[in-house]
């Protein structure tokens, strides 16, 4: 096997990467998977300390000083390089598990939480004005989570009408809601039992705020239709927000990042959700 194809069996497909993850991101993680995979080194292990980078980068940019806020950006691009790295690990060795998927997703939700929180203490110290610092932070912490969610959706759709990669939201929830009763009769494992119950309780909500509906649709149809589509839903995706702020924050203005993403970002969002409606109401419509 070339590395290429090496490279190529890493990643979920390359029509569903971020397009930043996929020319900057998968490549560094690739570099460092080949480095520590002969050692002992686990996808979850990785995790963890992808997720002490996404703590510290939310601590980081709380402290407010331009230093800190570019120790904070470099923060955010370890654990973002650790969080591509985990997976392509997993992928490569075929050693994921149930719960590596969800620690991995955890992790998104952990970082992002702790990164809002930075920023809206940064702004509050900023401005002097909590009240307007914590709205602006709070609105675009959400608008990245809903552009986000709705990204992550129709990929996980693409990669399921496609590729046949990803199981439907339904069968997502089934199948870990077996595998949380199988842990229910398990003493200890406090912290799977957990993740699972929240996964379960976010997927719940994902499913109720996406409405997924199932197609009658052909491979070829389902990706001739969605290709270009999903490629420009990657430009609202985590990566992109990560990259956003980096570059906002190397110029000194984090309040430009959360203003972009209340304004440009749920702009694009909102295109982006009318266009992919009718490419679903087409295909239900045949």
């Amino acid at each position: 096997m070339t590395l290429f194809s090496e490279f190529k069996q890493s990643l979920k497909t390359v029509d569903s990467e971020e397009i930043i993850d996929l020319y900057i991101f998968r490549p560094l993680s690739f570099v460092l998977v080949k480095l520590i995979y002969n050692t002992n080194i686990t996808p979850n292990q990785i995790s963890m300390v992808a997720l002490i980078f996404g703590i510290m980068t939310g601590i980081f940019y709380g402290f407010t000083t331009y230093e800190f806020l570019l120790l904070g950006s470099l923060s955010f691009f370890i654990c973002n390089t650790l969080d591509c790295m985990d997976g392509q690990l997993a992928r490569l060795k075929k050693n994921g598990t149930q719960i590596g998927r969800i620690i991995d997703g955890f992790i998104d939700y952990i970082t992002s939480i702790s990164v809002f929180l930075g920023l809206g203490i940064a702004m509050t110290h900023i401005t002097g004005d909590p009240v307007f610092s914590w709205t602006l932070t709070v609105t675009a912490g959400a608008s990245k989570a809903l552009q986000n969610m709705f990204f992550d959706n129709y990929r996980n759709m693409y990669l399921e009408y496609v590729y046949h990669k990803a199981p439907g939201l339904d069968e997502e929830i089934s199948e870990y809601s077996e595998e949380k009763k199988r842990l229910e009769s398990v003493s200890g494992k406090f912290i799977e039992k957990l993740l699972i119950s929240s996964y379960l309780s976010y997927s719940e909500f994902q499913k109720r705020s996406t409405k997924h509906i199932v197609l009658d649709v052909t491979q070829e149809e389902y990706k001739r239709k969605n290709k270009h589509l999903l490629r420009a839903w990657s430009w609202i995706g985590s990566t992109t927000h990560m990259v956003a702020l980096i570059i906002f924050s190397i110029f000194n203005r984090i309040d430009l990042y959360l203003i972009f993403t209340v304004t440009v970002g749920n702009i694009v969002f909102i295109i982006l959700y009318l266009i992919q409606r009718s490419v679903i109401n087409s295909i239900n419509k045949k």
